[in-house]
């Protein structure tokens, strides 16, 4: 786990956009694997991101409200032509229980849910297609105490079963002393003041 932590506008969320190549960089490389993927044309780019997802930031806003939550887990999958429809339900019925949801809630609706449940279904979302890369935008930055550990427990939890590599955009100090690796930002800048 490497956390990417700073004050608010530092440039966190930037940098973790720009290592998915959500947003396009005015210079300098990105290396994943040794390859710089700057370079990559949108079809090397769509291949990348098979491996790659984002939680973002606020579980309200990420989620589409006229799907159903069968819909929107599955929506990485269907992109992906990973599996069939049948073998796709089979998929986000697993995925939403690894996280903590039931089968009965596949035909509800993200209006239905609590904070922490729609946290968990962009959770379900993001770490469907088992990718070796997943982004945590301020996961628990919308979320209560309670909710915000229950999330982070869960995400440790993923890391811990499917190996992948998580970084954590964070502007909490108590959450990054749970991280593997620290980046400090400070001005767009990482901060070697701080050891």
């Amino acid at each position: 786990i490497v956390c990417l932590v700073g004050p608010s506008g530092c440039g966190k969320s930037t940098t973790g956009r720009l290592l998915l190549r959500l947003i396009e960089p005015s210079g300098g490389t990105i290396l994943h694997h040794g390859e710089d993927i700057t370079r990559l044309d949108a079809a090397g780019m769509r291949s990348k991101r098979r491996a790659m997802q984002i939680v973002f930031q606020d579980p309200y806003g990420s989620l589409d409200p006229r799907q159903t939550v069968a819909r929107i887990v599955a929506e990485p999958l269907q992109a992906q032509n990973a599996i069939s429809q049948a073998n796709a339900r089979v998929r986000v019925v697993e995925t939403l229980d690894s996280v903590g949801l039931r089968a009965s809630d596949l035909d509800k609706y993200p209006h239905e849910f609590s904070g922490g449940q729609r946290q968990r279904v962009a959770i379900a979302r993001a770490i469907v297609t088992n990718p070796a890369l997943l982004l945590a935008d301020e996961p628990t930055g919308n979320l209560d105490e309670t909710n915000g550990s229950a999330i982070m427990d869960l995400l440790f939890d993923l890391r811990d079963r499917h190996g992948a590599t998580l970084i954590m955009v964070t502007h909490s100090h108590t959450l990054a002393a749970k991280c593997d690796r620290v980046i400090r930002l400070r001005d767009g800048n990482i901060d070697r003041s701080e050891k």
